[in-house]
């Protein structure tokens, strides 16, 4: 079997999951090719990319298309749109998935109660009505500008007017207690929990994970997430809850990966890679490009 581990060759990347997940796959008789988004092209024979030093690779060649954080802004909805035409099935994460799911409103039915607004007066007023909040951008990764407000005044009104500056969209949403004990960061690979740890804020940004294990009650929300995710095209993610909620499921590239084998000593990716072998070993044969 062929995966094509695709992402941005320019700047650093913001973990090793192209590094891990290629010797992972390489490890398990997997054929694995490095890509760029910068080289995708659309011909008659199809869309294509290429790695370093290497011919053009045509994607729906590959039983499996990996595709590792978003790339240029810039060029982020152009790119897309090549990968559309793309067989959706060969994807780790779909471009729907990838489109749709990655932020803070991508899994409504499981989080706490939340708002989304341009408008920083309608904000202030619903932060007005009573309780403590949390404030974050739709799609900011790495832990970026969330703040809790605990009231309507100046400082959080400033905050709210940063946030939806020219326009920009955040979210406001209802500020749970018990994230700062039972918070937990899930990772998950084709239909499967891989692992799980314990964290108060983002891991990127100087929160310390700990080792931690599942409750029962973790596990079923967890699994119904996954089956939720896979329905629509998500197949691995990092899944932020704190029981009975769930915060985010970061798609587009997640952490994880190295944390958990800095808890446990055990590298997950070999497990994340079986996975991905045994859904592809079941899925009906269709014809390549």
């Amino acid at each position: 079997m062929r995966v094509a581990l695709l992402s941005s060759g320019v700047g650093e990347p913001a973990n090793d999951n192209r590094e891990r997940m290629g010797r992972a796959f390489a490890d398990a008789g997997w054929e694995v090719a490095v890509l760029t988004y910068e080289t995708l092209a659309l011909t008659p024979r199809g869309v294509s990319a290429c790695g370093a030093g290497d011919g053009a690779a045509a994607l729906d060649g590959f039983d499996l298309v990996w595709l590792l954080g978003f790339g240029r802004r810039e060029t982020f909805l152009d790119r897309m749109h090549l990968l559309r035409l793309v067989p959706q099935d060969r994807f780790v994460n779909t471009v729907d998935a990838l489109v749709l799911l990655h932020g803070k409103l991508g899994l409504p039915e499981f989080q706490p109660e939340t708002y989304a607004s341009s408008d920083p007066a309608a904000l202030l007023r619903r932060v007005a009505s009573g309780g403590r909040w949390v404030v974050k951008p739709i799609a900011g990764s790495f832990g970026r500008d969330v703040v809790r407000v605990d009231g309507n005044g100046p400082d959080t009104e400033q905050v709210l007017r940063r946030l939806t500056a020219h326009g920009a969209y955040c979210v406001l949403q209802r500020y749970v207690p018990e994230a700062a004990t039972r918070e937990k960061r899930v990772i998950v690979a084709g239909g499967r929990l891989i692992g799980a740890y314990a964290k108060t804020g983002n891991v990127t940004a100087g929160a310390l994970p700990r080792s931690a294990k599942l409750s029962h009650e973790e596990t079923e929300l967890a699994l119904r997430v996954v089956a939720r995710l896979n329905a629509l095209g998500a197949r691995f993610a990092g899944i932020d809850l704190a029981w009975p909620y769930v915060f985010e499921a970061n798609i587009a590239n997640p952490g994880g990966l190295a944390t958990l084998e800095a808890l446990t000593g055990i590298d997950p990716a070999p497990r994340v890679a079986e996975a991905f072998t045994d859904l592809r070993a079941t899925a009906t044969p269709r014809p390549r490009g």
